[in-house]
């Protein structure tokens, strides 16, 4: 078995040669909800694993309206009182 230059849901789907939603609803956990049996999703995760697929973030934000990104304006970050306010910040939208 040869990898894929890059691992997308489409290459990982052509390798297994199973379509692009059954390989994206067994990354994405549907598994027992589309009915995608336990030996396909076996092997759906661990082809991702071996091929170190990542979920491109920014087509997810584009899916999903939404991209977990905070915007924060500040006057000086060289300020030790505006560098530890964003350091909060960071520490709290990583939390949640």
């Amino acid at each position: 078995m040869r990898k894929p230059t890059d691992s997308t849901l489409v290459s990982i789907s052509k390798h297994l040669n199973l379509s692009v939603s059954t390989v994206s609803r067994a990354l994405s956990g549907q598994s027992k909800k589309y009915r995608i049996s336990d030996k396909t999703t076996k092997l759906i995760l661990e082809t991702a694993r071996k091929f170190n697929y990542r979920p491109n973030q920014l087509a997810r934000g584009l899916i999903l309206k939404r991209t977990n990104t905070v915007g924060i304006i500040i006057p000086d970050i060289t300020n030790p009182f505006f560098a530890n306010i964003v350091r909060w910040i960071e520490r709290a939208a990583r939390d949640n």
